[in-house]
């Protein structure tokens, strides 16, 4: 069985080349901004659907009114054409909100569907030299860190600009381990804001909160930013820190979730969590920023692909009643979110809240897993 991985690598691009890859996002996001405004003219006009293969007729045109647009691999182009088709599948689904149009941050991003060489031998608009360094016929060369070996084929690759730093996402196919279920090795985790997660086995990770910690220094930063003038040189200086520091929360944060994510995919065998309705969750205004900061999407991203990467099982149960079902005896003792503590009024069973419905979930884990196999 064969699964796909991303693997993320930093690279360096000369002066020139970073104005180049620049003004190549700047075109993408045009051309996204411009096939979303045709698909909603389109269907304000005529209640017609503007499809993708509208928009690469329109490009075609485009290309011959604007010389400037053939600078752009065609790829990356066309594949602007499918990023909006996503976002509206997305909104449909109703996972997320009605596309909009892209400002400068928003849009950070091009992919190369293709990497490498074709069957002929002919590169691709995007290939690794003999030297080990990324080659673009129009950018050249561009040095880039490989610190760990890519695991598997390339199918596509992604650059990315985050701050002033570029990267290159490999989207790589490789041969998954082979499910190997083991149910005396299984555990449930509950996830929280006090202790970040609580094992079934009673093991407990604290919340680092890395937010939190650099809220201080984040409201400095955006106060002296507010009282800079727009567009001067001092204001660009602060957006660039306040940037960094938001940078800085974003990677302590994804470091941590990958070591824990990586040590529970390793150490267990099924791994059970609850599929939490995170978008719901962060409607409560008391609680939205804790629960942003504490990235538990994330988290059960990284576990659903580690444990399909070293052969173990991933199950996601239904949260209802978890945290109030005691994990004894099946009894339904309603508390509220403040009592912190299970107390069985049938059983007399005492245990944390958070442990008590980590054996709830590893309890529901285990059935659904009999029942599916």
């Amino acid at each position: 069985m064969t699964m796909l991985l991303n693997q993320k690598y930093e690279i360096y691009p000369t002066g020139e080349q970073k104005q180049l890859l620049d003004r190549w996002l700047q075109y993408c996001r045009q051309t996204y901004n411009s096939a979303l405004l045709d698909k909603q003219r389109k269907y304000h006009q005529s209640k017609e659907s503007y499809t993708r293969e509208d928009m690469q007729k329109q490009l075609k045109l485009d290309k011959k009114k604007y010389p400037f647009l053939k600078e752009v691999p065609s790829q990356p182009l066309q594949e602007v054409f499918l990023r909006l088709k996503k976002a509206f599948d997305s909104f449909f689904r109703k996972d997320t909100k009605y596309p909009k149009l892209k400002t400068y941050k928003d849009y950070n991003s091009m992919t190369f569907p293709q990497f490498g060489f074709n069957n002929k031998g002919h590169r691709y608009a995007m290939s690794f030299t003999d030297s080990g360094k990324l080659y673009n016929k129009k950018l050249g060369e561009i040095s880039i860190l490989l610190h760990r070996p890519l695991e598997g084929t390339i199918k596509q690759l992604i650059l990315k600009r985050q701050g002033e730093k570029w990267y290159a996402i490999f989207c790589v196919e490789r041969q998954a381990l082979p499910l190997s279920i083991d149910q005396t090795n299984a555990i449930g985790i509950d996830v929280g804001l006090n202790k970040y997660v609580v094992l079934s086995n009673g093991l407990e990770y604290e919340n680092p909160r890395f937010l939190r910690k650099k809220e201080k220094q984040l409201k400095k930063a955006q106060c002296k930013l507010s009282k800079r003038k727009k567009g001067s040189a001092n204001y660009i200086k602060q957006v660039q820190l306040v940037r960094k520091l938001h940078e800085k929360v974003a990677n302590q944060r994804r470091d941590f979730l990958h070591k824990l994510s990586y040590n529970f995919s390793k150490s267990y065998s099924v791994i059970t969590v609850e599929n939490l309705n995170i978008r719901n969750m962060v409607r409560n205004r008391k609680l939205s920023k804790s629960i942003s900061d504490a990235g538990w999407g994330v988290f059960r991203n990284m576990l659903a692909y580690k444990c399909e990467k070293y052969g173990g099982a991933f199950i996601k149960v239904e949260p209802h009643y978890t945290s109030q079902d005691c994990s004894s005896c099946g009894e339904r003792v309603k508390k509220s979110l403040s009592i912190r503590t299970h107390i069985c009024t049938k059983c007399t069973t005492v245990l944390d809240r958070d442990y008590n419905a980590s054996l709830n979930i590893l309890k529901k884990g285990l059935e659904q897993l009999l029942v599916t196999n």
